[in-house]
């Protein structure tokens, strides 16, 4: 099968696309630019160098493509209304236009289960317009938008669409686990105010284990998937978790409004010197949000069993010189 991967030079593309190249299938990677392509030169894999929110950078890019995981999107921005709505939102209806134009027969779309508003009772994959809260960020509710546009075009019969709304994404080498272990090295860290809000994680091989499982499944194609361990946990458990493991002090926490304060500093000092902030109140608002999702059915129908079942026997992966236990990896 040849399937193409948007952001595949991504914590998720990553992972994925070598998994894909691994079960014999041959993969298209979709990155915004030459130091993206760099990330991801491996033998067999085809680079396509395209701008998500450019239509007229993509055409070709589906030619000949079975599948499609659509993982490129952003989160570090200045702005977060207009540039997560312009890459997020638009650049999954143009990537779904190329491939609906070119003939592709699936489409894996990422999501999470905050596009159902802050909660704490495990979600069942509902669709959003069931939903009795609203998203709280931005990034939650372009992806609620774009789950709605892929529903649609699903529904008209253009292309399958199945949505994967992952947790909270860990990994030895996953953005989120770089971050927190350089500051809490470093005694820098602070947890956003007391930590005690509820948060669903997941070990990045389970989130291939899904992607994986969902590609084989035809029962997919329509539908809604959470994609999560068995345990959600408070956020702070998390943060003294890897703290404990890294065998240094559990870190602190510090008031909300203060966070505030530094991600409004954050932002205006990127937009001034044209870079990245390292946070801006949308993550803010996302991290201190509680959500849990129901993942029954992705069981029952995808066979979907999380190899990391708790954080505790998943965080243990991202500390130096552990050895993982021999077990199959067959999926």
């Amino acid at each position: 099968m040849k399937i193409l991967v948007t952001g595949a030079a991504g914590d998720i593309g990553s992972h994925l696309t070598p998994a894909l190249l691994s079960r014999g299938h041959t993969v298209r990677a979709l990155v915004k630019n030459l130091s993206e392509a760099d990330k991801i030169k491996i033998p067999g894999v085809e680079i396509f160098i395209a701008d998500i929110t450019d239509p007229s950078t993509l055409d070709g890019a589906a030619i000949d493509i079975d599948s499609t995981y659509h993982l490129a999107a952003t989160l570090f921005v200045v702005d977060p209304e207009e540039e997560l709505r312009k890459v997020n939102y638009e650049g999954t209806i143009n990537i779904a236009d190329e491939c609906i134009d070119k003939g592709v027969k699936r489409f894996v779309f990422p999501s999470f289960p905050l596009v159902l508003g802050p909660h704490e009772t495990p979600s069942a994959p509902i669709s959003p317009e069931e939903a009795t809260v609203q998203p709280s960020t931005y990034h939650a509710l372009y992806k609620k938008l774009s789950e709605q546009h892929l529903k649609i075009l699903n529904d008209r019969g253009k292309i399958a669409v199945t949505v994967l709304r992952l947790g909270n994404i860990y990994g030895p080498d996953i953005r989120l686990i770089r971050i927190l272990k350089t500051f809490i090295k470093r005694g820098l860290y602070r947890i956003p105010g007391t930590g005690d809000n509820l948060s669903h994680f997941v070990h990045i091989d389970d989130v291939i284990q899904a992607m994986l499982l969902t590609l084989k499944s035809e029962r997919a194609e329509g539908q809604i998937y959470n994609v999560a361990d068995d345990m959600p946990v408070r956020y702070k458990d998390f943060v003294f978790e890897l703290a404990d493991l890294m065998g240094t002090s559990r870190p602190g926490s510090a008031p909300i409004w203060l966070f505030r304060i530094f991600a409004s500093l954050s932002t205006a000092w990127a937009r001034l010197t044209k870079t990245t902030p390292q946070i801006n109140n949308d993550i803010l608002t996302l991290n201190i949000s509680s959500f849990a999702a129901d993942t029954t059915e992705t069981k029952n129908e995808l066979g979907f069993r999380p190899r990391y079942p708790t954080i505790y026997e998943g965080l243990p992966t991202c500390i130096g010189g552990y050895r993982e236990p021999q077990r199959s990896t067959a999926v």
